[in-house]
């Protein structure tokens, strides 16, 4: 129960990450006219079916590993993120969720882990630290996916005529594709999980060229 209930914390997107400075391309779609109220739905739930897995796939490989295959996975990870932005913003916060919760937990492989000057992935991150708290896999990978679907979801309240009660109603939505992401990502191995997102990586790439911007990436 105390595991569940510190997972709870890490796993809330008003965990100060920086994770509301970052929409991961979506700033770029909506600049773009590709993404709206309308469609937003439906977009999540690709994402989810495409970026969802593959991170969910390597938050789950994170859990219960050792330093050196967990660092081996995050270099990885990053080799995954085709824009600069988006890569510097999952490294940036990875950095911070990371040394966040070796801080307040004091467990020592946190703090080891912490410590190492490579890129820190946020999803490989999340696993990881799940996994020193007892937190299997599956249920690790859900807590992830629930809270980055949940940034996102913040951002475009920012960006588009998103209200709180659409923008929840989305997100319980949304449940379902979150659980069938973890389940896919759960039956193949990280390295070859097929992940094929030309539109938000060339919106990713695209973002630094805005002429005015709210978000990081």
């Amino acid at each position: 129960m105390l595991a569940l209930l510190q997972l709870q914390q890490l796993a809330d997107s008003a965990f100060p990450i920086g994770g509301a400075a970052h929409s991961f391309g979506l700033e770029s779609l909506v600049d773009a006219g590709l993404l709206n109220v309308d469609n937003l739905a439906a977009f999540l739930e690709d994402y989810l079916s495409e970026s969802g897995v593959l991170e969910a796939a390597f938050c789950s490989a994170s859990c219960g590993t050792g330093i050196p295959e967990w660092l081996d996975l995050n270099t990885r990870f990053g080799a995954r993120k085709l824009a600069r932005e988006s890569r510097d913003a999952s490294a940036a916060m990875g950095r911070r969720f990371l040394r966040l919760a070796a801080n307040m937990s004091g467990i020592k492989s946190l703090i080891e882990a912490s410590s190492s000057e490579s890129e820190l992935h946020l999803a490989c991150c999340f696993g990881f630290v799940a996994g020193e708290l007892g937190i299997d896999a599956s249920t690790a990978a859900a807590a992830y996916l629930q809270q980055s679907t949940t940034a996102l979801v913040s951002a475009c309240q920012r960006l588009l005529p998103l209200g709180q009660t659409r923008a929840h109603q989305i997100l319980w939505n949304l449940k379902p594709a979150i659980l069938r992401a973890v389940k896919h990502a759960a039956a193949v191995a990280p390295g070859q999980i097929p992940c094929f997102t030309p539109l938000v990586d060339l919106a990713s790439a695209r973002h630094a060229t805005l002429y005015t911007r709210l978000f990081m990436s």
